[in-house]
């Protein structure tokens, strides 16, 4: 044993003196920089030749690091912008920088004018935030007119959105039966980004601009009297056909019946490019009709670009290799690389004037006509509170163009007015934050004394319990102990690492003021979160937390059921097709969730393949998904075709262990088939799978799959607030996420962490008090 114990140290010290030592060599070795970069392979590829040609010339080494998504940046970057392996360089979109800016983790950059000159305008203007530019523009994705060429010709393309909204009244063709098997166009009610520059035509806004240039976010244009000519016309295309009929549908819809040849011109960009090309539409895109003023419209545009950690290690060298990057050579390889060469995908849409102007592009018209666009597009704002209307302008859109849950006409300048309100209210709330609380030296000293108390406690309750075990004085015992321990020692320090310290981690959280615009210099408030919830919104908790265990009760209970009844009948056929059907059975739970809910999506959808089955038997459409109690009704069905094979399996194995005696003895004393499974098989299963029943249903109770199903809807007549099918923990992700007040999302989480905890724990007591008597 002593022999194993020595073993074990020398180990340990010669791991400690490997990482000491590695630790030491990076500390004293080569200059490194490292850019966190794309999620196109290619286009990495020609980074990591870029960044070899940087390296020869200066000696300073570069790691090109693959991202999956250009979306999670600005997360990833305040989680590591600090940490051993920080980025110097960052690929981000324009509009996430708000935050950034403000949490200090992106630096500002002098641009000189030779660079300015060579770069599009909107390059530097997506990043400039209070009058200094902290990014440079790499790709910008925009928008268009695309158009089917085999529908209208170039030479007949509107030039006023007077001439658009009559050329797609003219283009729209209908059959015998009224219905529409050409759309001149088709548009999004709810959508207010390819819509915008529609919605600028008539007199909507964003948010306005200071004289110094700079956003306003509480001068929003969304509620004066202009606005109610632009949903007066909207209405008018949505009689004529010229909107989406369905209030679930979205860009995708749209995009699709392009891909068909359905749809002769649409408001959209390059992204689906690959699937027109595949479907064989020979399609082209051109800048958006003039407005009013002569001029032609400016779409929405985001621009990737890259950005400077504030906490880079070497400054010097993150700005050598940025210069380098933006070289014209260089910036036309990557957009090469980027449009996957020769197949010119349209993935990039370059900012460089060099490249725009390159045989690359100009050779092929889409490239050329979708960069010219470049040259007249509005960067979407990137303050902290710009993407704030995106949480509430569908709903009010879809409120206003579609009407209320019950189908009710909403009064359009009520809406829009409390649209307008309702974005300045979370502006004023994402501004003014919680007063910090100041807590002394004595009070951390305090707190670390109760602390350490009671892991005295713990340790010294259970050394006593130890002792009147009978077992304390034996050496052996006491060395097996330890032994046992020390082995479960690595298990142990695993568990408090990711379950026990992110719980006491979200607790602190929700005792500060964490959120988007603070994401370094946070600090302790108090119960201020808490006090929010139990006073303005507490509604919205009660009826979330009441529909909340009604879905998981509900869900369980019929799982449970169902799988039960499953298991019995296959018990009772033969083994081959009993091993069928089980397969047959459990596909539900075996395909990806995702996947799946997204088929049932599609199916429940007004015109989707439920309703068309109804159709058929010459029943009426059911409003599966924007009727807030069948909607609800839905998602119950739903999880239980999900979960229900999970019992019916684990039941299979529970009915083999109960005696045959009760059931002979039930069938002597003349009970039938009904009776022994309701008095004798669902009662000894629900005792053996009453543990499982308790984590069905904490399962349910933090099912996200609802979001995926139904997005949450159908929304609220309130804006703002949770929608019929929004769960607590879909509620706490739209909390998260779209308002991004991280510690208000946090003590949400703990108060359901509490919920089920007590019910967990009360739930397990009754159950052994039961199993005892």
């Amino acid at each position: 044993m002593r022999s194993i114990w020595k073993s074990l140290i020398i180990l340990s010290i010669l791991a400690s003196s490997l990482l000491i030592a590695g630790e030491a060599q990076s500390e004293s070795g080569e200059r490194t920089i490292r850019i966190w970069f794309s999620h196109i392979e290619p286009e990495n590829a020609c980074m990591k030749e870029i960044a070899d040609s940087f390296s020869l010339k200066t000696g300073i080494k570069v790691e090109v690091i693959s991202r999956r998504s250009i979306f999670d940046s600005p997360r990833d970057l305040a989680n590591n912008a600090e940490l051993k392996d920080r980025p110097d360089i960052v690929l981000m979109q324009a509009p996430d920088i708000g935050n950034m800016v403000v949490s200090g983790l992106i630096m500002p950059l002098e641009i000189p004018p030779e660079l300015r000159a060579r770069y599009l305008s909107a390059t530097f203007d997506a990043f400039t935030y209070n009058g200094k530019c902290y990014g440079i523009g790499y790709s910008l994705d925009t928008s268009g007119l695309i158009y089917n060429r085999d529908l209208i010709n170039e030479s007949d393309l509107p030039e006023t959105w007077d001439d658009f909204f009559a050329i797609a009244e003219k283009l729209t063709i209908r059959n015998n039966d009224g219905k529409i098997v050409q759309y001149g166009t088709l548009l999004n009610p709810k959508d207010m980004w390819f819509n915008y520059p529609i919605i600028v035509e008539y007199g909507g806004y964003y948010y306005g601009k200071a004289p110094n240039g700079t956003y306003n976010p509480y001068d929003v244009g969304l509620d004066n009297e202009n606005m109610l000519d632009y949903v007066k016309k909207m209405k008018e295309l949505q009689a004529k056909g010229l909107t989406l009929a369905n209030e679930n549908a979205t860009e995708s819809h749209i995009s699709a019946e392009f891909a068909n040849g359905r749809a002769a011109m649409i408001l959209y960009g390059l992204w689906n490019a690959s699937i027109y090309k595949s479907m064989g539409v020979n399609y082209g895109i051109a800048p958006l009709p003039r407005g009013r003023n002569g001029e032609v419209s400016k779409p929405l545009a985001t621009v990737q670009g890259f950005v400077i950690n504030s906490f880079t290690r070497d400054l010097e060298g993150a700005m050598a290799f940025l210069d380098y990057i933006l070289e014209d050579d260089n910036q036309q390889r990557l957009i090469e690389a980027g449009n996957r060469c020769e197949r010119k995908t349209g993935e990039r849409n370059p900012c460089n004037i060099a490249v725009i102007k390159s045989d690359y592009i100009r050779s092929d018209k889409i490239l050329s006509s979708l960069s010219s666009i470049g040259f007249n597009c509005e960067p979407f704002p990137n303050i902290p509170e710009g993407t704030i209307w995106y949480n509430y302008v569908p709903t009010a859109f879809r409120s206003i163009f579609y009407g209320d849950r019950t189908g009710g006409e909403v009064n359009a300048q009520e809406k829009l007015i409390e649209l307008a309100n309702k974005i300045r209210s979370d502006v004023a709330a994402i501004s003014n934050l919680p007063e910090r609380i100041e807590i002394p030296l004595y009070g951390y000293i305090v707190f670390s004394l109760l602390v350490a108390g009671a892991i005295a406690l713990i340790v010294f309750l259970a050394v006593l319990r130890y002792r009147r075990s009978g077992n304390a004085g034996h050496s052996s015992s006491i060395r097996e102990t330890a032994i046992a321990w020390g082995l479960l020692l690595p298990i142990l320090f695993l568990l408090f690492l990711f379950y026990v310290f992110p719980v006491f981690h979200n607790i602190f959280l929700s005792l500060t003021n964490y959120s988007g615009v603070n994401l370094r210099n946070y600090g302790i408030i108090g119960l201020a979160n808490y006090r929010e919830i139990f006073t303005t919104g507490i509604e919205g908790l009660m009826s979330m937390t009441l529909w909340t265990i009604t879905f998981a009760i509900l869900v369980v209970g019929q799982s449970f059921v169902a799988g039960t009844v499953l298991a019995v009948m296959l018990d009772r056929v033969q083994v081959k097709i009993s091993k069928i059907y089980k397969i047959i059975f459990i596909l539900p739970w075996v395909v990806p969730s995702v996947i799946t809910l997204l088929m049932w999506r599609g199916m429940l959808e007004r015109d989707g393949l439920v309703n068309q089955i109804l159709a058929v038997f010459g029943m009426p459409s059911v409003p599966w998904l924007s009727s807030s109690l069948v909607a609800k009704i839905s998602c119950i069905l739903v999880m239980t075709w999900f979960s229900f094979p999970y019992f019916m399996v684990i039941a299979s194995g529970v009915l083999k262990s109960i005696p045959r005696d009760y059931y002979e003895v039930a069938k002597i004393a003349g009970a039938n088939n009904s009776y022994i499974f309701l008095r004798i098989t669902l009662p000894l299963v629900f005792k053996a799978l009453f543990p499982m029943l308790i984590m069905s249903f904490i399962m349910q109770f933090n099912q996200f799959g609802v979001y995926l199903l139904t997005q949450g809807g159908p929304p609220g007549d309130v804006l703002g607030s949770p929608g019929s099918t929004d769960l607590l923990i879909t509620y706490v992700f739209n909390t998260a996420f779209n308002t991004k007040r991280y510690s208000m999302a946090a003590a949400y989480s703990v108060i359901i962490f509490g919920f089920v905890g007590l019910f967990a724990i009360v739930s397990l007591k009754i159950s052994n008090r039961r199993a005892y008597e």
